[in-house]
């Protein structure tokens, strides 16, 4: 059963009334207490207001009501992408649209969540829409770029990232982004330098650090990986990305118990020991590959099939070796 319309605004005005009603009969109740009630209404009062207009949106939407003014599109369509509710914004944006095509700041929103919803001809379509009239546009760019980056067309993702680079040197998002087309390219010799150049304009930048360090994984440059990687560490010790790069340069270092504590870490303890295995395994030490890999299987014997691989792996390995 639904809720009518007029019966749930009679509930908001009550909803708003109540507040003031609570404090005038509050007497001896705690200051700090009285406040947080209050700010826990207001947040409900706010929420079941943004769920109603919502509703209401989609409703004459689909029953082909007179729209709302586009004042009120626009906030519902901004609330529902903050809150990744993307069918209920991109129903509000394209009606805006619908009413005033050339509104190019919404059309680049419609771009984004086509791309955040994996529709990316859809994407592409709209964003270059948006720059045929906007090219000053550096987010539309940056959006065009991440849709070619993700169809993996990356000399046209990196000439989106340049284009905004020539117009912004400074911009950061553009100049991880270029780094990390060229990473997935595999030109990681270029990407080196993206990313040292975000670190070196913000040193917290904990993206790019992690980039950075994957890059010089990827060059088996496992010194340099490690002294980026400790320094992520710093910032994000929890971060499961970070300790799982930290264990790949520790056991490239030969520093094995280092790289499984690191491994540990990433939450996956048969993950942990079929990781370090793998790389007793490729150091020619398949006694301790088999028994990580024991250990793996140990813990989650029943669906690890790759832990049970590797083991059979290194038990072949150590026969032919005595």
């Amino acid at each position: 059963m639904t809720m009518r319309p007029r019966r749930l605004l009679t509930l908001l005005l009550l909803l708003a009334v109540l507040p003031l009603l609570l404090c005038q009969c509050a007497g001896k109740q705690n200051p700090d207490k009285m406040r947080k009630e209050l700010m826990e209404r207001e947040a409900a009062l706010a929420t079941a207001t943004a769920d109603w207009e919502k509703k209401q949106a989609k409703k004459a939407a689909k029953e082909g009501q007179q729209p709302l003014p586009l004042d009120r599109l626009e906030a519902i369509g901004e609330m529902s992408l903050q809150s990744r509710d993307y069918e209920t914004s991109l129903i509000n944006f394209l009606e805006i649209l619908k009413q005033n095509p050339a509104r190019y700041e919404v059309r680049y929103k419609v771009g984004v969540i086509f791309f955040l919803n994996g529709q990316l001809e859809a994407a592409r379509k709209e964003l270059a829409l948006v720059l045929v009239q906007r090219p000053e546009m550096l987010e539309a760019h940056e959006a065009l770029g991440l849709v070619h980056l993700e169809e993996k067309k990356y000399p046209l993702a990196a000439e989106e990232f340049q284009l905004v680079l020539h117009q912004d040197p400074k911009r950061v998002k553009a100049r991880h982004l270029l780094g990390i087309t060229y990473l997935e390219a595999g030109q990681t010799q270029r990407a080196i330098p993206e990313f040292q150049r975000v670190v070196d304009q913000e040193p917290g930048n904990l993206a790019s650090l992690i980039a950075l360090g994957q890059a010089y994984l990827k060059l088996h440059d496992y010194t340099r990986a490690l002294l980026i990687l400790k320094n992520a560490q710093s910032q994000a010790p929890g971060n499961p990305k970070v300790n799982r790069q930290l264990g790949m340069a520790l056991a490239g270092l030969k520093r094995y118990s280092q790289a499984l504590e690191a491994f540990l870490k990433v939450g996956d303890e048969a993950q942990a020991y079929n990781n370090i295995g793998v790389y007793y395994f490729k150091d020619g030490q398949y006694e301790e590959a088999a028994k990580c890999f024991q250990k793996a299987l140990d813990l989650r014997a029943t669906f690890y099939p790759e832990a049970k691989a590797n083991l059979q792996q290194a038990l072949e390995k150590l026969q032919q070796s005595r």
